[in-house]
């Protein structure tokens, strides 16, 4: 594994930027696009409107934002021998389990968007109540299962390059 990272480092430093670039695009862009869109949307004046586009937006590129830039300082750390783990690095797990809770916070914002707009008996509606429970529950899982990993695996990689 050292080998290649010593043969190949030129290449991991080109995609260490063009992940940083991506990622910060991914941060950058969705946050700009609710401002845009809450602007037009403001004139409506429904409330439950506006906090759904915004956390659709954002739930659906912020976390692959954060997941690109901790790949990309995770390169980072493997190539740079002085080079600490940065913050999403250091602080992954965490990030992951509020993501988790934040996706929670849109399931329940879709539920309450959408739930009014159906009718209350219709088999339309528990469908979709069981759909997006579904989701967001693999979803919460697989973030959940992630921060784990992650929590767990940075000490034995801190380790490993000490001993090294």
């Amino acid at each position: 594994m050292n080998e290649f990272i010593k043969q190949n480092k030129r290449l991991l430093r080109s995609y260490c930027v063009v992940a940083q670039i991506i990622g910060w695009v991914l941060l950058i862009v969705p946050a700009i696009a609710s401002v845009v869109e809450n602007l037009g949307i403001s004139t409506t004046g429904e409330p439950m409107f506006i906090l759904y586009a915004v956390l659709a937006l954002l739930s659906n590129y912020m976390l692959l934002g954060v997941v690109v830039l901790g790949v990309a300082q995770f390169m980072r750390y493997l190539f740079e021998t002085r080079y600490q783990p940065g913050w999403i690095l250091r602080y992954g797990d965490k990030i992951l389990y509020v993501y988790a809770a934040f996706l929670i916070a849109d399931s329940v914002a879709q539920y309450c968007f959408h739930a009014p707009r159906m009718q209350l008996a219709s088999f339309s509606l528990l469908l979709y109540l069981v759909s997006l429970i579904l989701h967001a529950i693999v979803k919460v899982l697989i973030l959940t299962g992630l921060g784990q990993i992650l929590r767990r695996i940075m000490p034995v990689i801190e380790e490993s390059r000490m001993l090294v």
